[in-house]
C-alpha cells in the first residue's frame, strides 16, 4: 500500500469514527468528566452529541465512583468554601480551593449533600430555614436549578428540620428533594413533603414520630436513611413512601450502648457504618455495611490502625489520657469509596482519613497508607491544626445529569 493509499484510508476510518454516533458515544462515555468537558468544544456536533439528554443516560448506566471530594473549610466572614482533594496517588500540598458562586446569593453558598453526582446546596444564612434557597448544583456542567418554594399550607411558615436529595442515575433521570418539616396537625410528628423534578411540582407525603436526628440523612438504593444513637435506623423508600426499621449492628455488651458514630455514608450503592465505644481503643474497629434486603448490617472490613498510628505519632492527643479512648486517637472518617473506576485503581477499596494536618488513603486490602494531602507540616500536634468531621466531606462524581 502506498503512502497515499494510507493516507485516504485512515482518513476514511477517522470520518467513519468521526461521524457514527453509535461509535462514539461508545468511546466518549468511558472518558474522564474533565475531558469530556474539552471535547465538547471540537465541533457543534461533538457538542450537541455530549449535551444531548440520550448521552447523558447512556453515560449514567456506567457505575461511577468518586475522584474527589468537596472538604468544607472554616467560614470565613461567613463565606463558606471547600478544598477540592482528588483522591489519585500523587500528594498535593495546596489542594485547590473553591467557593460555589453559580448563582449570586448574597449569603453564600452551603453545600447540603451529594448524591450520585449532583449536590444540594442552600442560602448558608441564619435568618430561618423557610427563607433559604434551595439549589440542585451538577459541578460537571456547572448547571444548577432554584427549587420553587414548598407550599405554605398554614398561616405560620412550618420548620424544616432536614433536607435530602434522592437521585439514582441507573433508575432514572429525574430526582426528588425531601423535606422533614413541622406537622400541622401534631406537635409530636413530623412531615414529609416531597419536590419532584419530573411534575416539578411539591406533594405532602408520611407523618413520622420525632425519634431520629434527620439533619443528616444518607440515600442509598432507593431509599433514605436516618441513623438512631440508641435505637433503629430509619429507612425510607422514595418510590413506594414507605417506613422501615433497619436494627442497629449488634453491639458488645461490654460497651454499654455508649458508642460514637465515626462515619455513616454510601458509595456505588452501598451503605457503610463505623462506630466505635467509649470503653475501646480506637486503634482496632469494624466497617459495616447494609445487607442487600436493609434487614440489618454485616461486617464487612476490619480495621487496624497500629501501623499508622507509630508512623504518625500526631494521632496520639497529647492533651488526653490514654484511657480516653473516645478520642486519644485523632482521625477523622471522611470517606469510604468501593468499587471499581476511581483514580486509586488497585488500591480499592479504601478509606479516606483525616489525620492532624493531612489527608490519607488506608487500604482495605493491604492495611498500607498513602498521603493525599498535606495540610500543616510543621504543625506539631492536634491543638492548631484543622478539623473535620464525616459530614464535612461531599463526593465529587462525574455526571452530565441534567438538573
Amino acid at each position: 500500500m502506498g503512502k497515499l493509499e494510507f493516507s485516504n484510508s485512515y482518513t476514511e476510518s477517522t470520518e467513519l469514527i468521526g461521524y457514527n454516533d453509535d461509535i462514539l458515544i461508545n468511546v466518549l462515555i468511558r472518558l474522564p468528566g474533565k475531558s469530556l468537558m474539552r471535547f465538547r468544544n471540537v465541533s457543534k456536533h461533538w457538542l450537541s452529541l455530549i449535551s444531548s439528554p440520550y448521552f447523558s443516560r447512556c453515560l449514567n448506566q456506567i457505575p461511577i465512583f468518586p475522584s474527589a471530594i468537596f472538604l468544607r473549610m472554616q467560614p470565613s466572614l461567613n463565606k463558606l468554601k471547600y478544598h477540592f482533594l482528588s483522591l489519585d496517588r500523587n500528594p498535593v500540598r495546596e489542594p485547590s480551593v473553591r467557593s460555589f458562586t453559580f448563582v449570586d446569593d448574597p449569603a453564600g453558598i452551603r453545600i447540603l449533600q451529594s448524591c450520585n453526582g449532583l449536590l444540594l446546596c442552600c442560602s448558608n444564612n441564619r435568618l430561618g430555614e423557610y427563607n433559604r434557597n434551595y439549589y440542585i448544583y451538577n459541578p460537571t456542567t456547572h448547571q444548577y436549578t432554584t427549587l420553587p418554594k414548598p407550599d405554605n399550607r398554614t398561616q405560620s411558615p412550618n420548620t424544616i428540620f432536614g433536607v435530602i436529595l434522592a437521585f439514582d442515575p441507573l433508575k432514572s433521570a429525574h430526582y426528588k428533594v425531601i423535606f422533614v418539616r413541622s406537622s400541622e396537625t401534631s406537635p409530636h410528628l413530623y412531615q414529609l413533603e416531597i419536590y419532584s423534578s419530573e411534575t416539578h411540582q411539591w406533594s405532602f407525603s408520611s407523618e413520622i414520630s420525632k425519634v431520629n436526628n434527620f439533619s443528616q440523612g444518607v440515600y442509598c438504593c432507593g431509599g433514605i436513611h436516618w441513623r438512631n444513637n440508641s435505637g433503629p435506623f430509619l429507612r425510607f423508600d422514595v418510590h413506594q413512601e414507605r417506613f422501615q426499621e433497619i436494627p442497629m449492628p449488634k453491639i458488645p455488651d461490654d460497651w454499654n450502648q455508649q458508642t460514637k458514630c465515626r462515619y455513616f455514608g454510601e458509595c456505588g450503592g452501598r451503605l457503610h457504618l463505623i462506630l466505635t465505644s467509649c470503653k475501646h481503643s480506637t486503634r482496632q474497629f469494624d466497617v459495616y455495611e447494609m445487607k442487600n434486603d436493609f434487614s440489618g448490617w454485616f461486617v464487612k472490613y476490619r480495621v487496624d490502625l497500629n501501623a499508622l498510628i507509630s508512623a504518625n505519632p500526631k494521632m496520639t492527643q497529647s492533651n488526653c489520657h490514654a484511657s480516653d479512648h473516645w478520642d486519644y486517637h485523632a482521625f477523622t472518617v471522611l470517606a469510604i469509596v468501593v468499587g471499581e473506576g476511581s483514580g486509586q485503581g488497585s488500591s480499592l477499596p479504601f478509606m479516606v482519613l483525616h489525620v492532624p494536618g493531612k489527608v490519607i488513603t488506608y487500604s482495605f486490602k493491604d492495611k498500607t497508607s498513602t498521603l493525599l494531602h498535606d495540610f500543616a507540616p510543621d504543625c506539631t500536634d492536634i491543638e492548631g491544626c484543622t478539623t473535620f468531621e464525616y459530614d464535612d466531606a461531599y463526593p465529587y462524581i462525574t455526571t452530565l445529569a441534567i438538573v
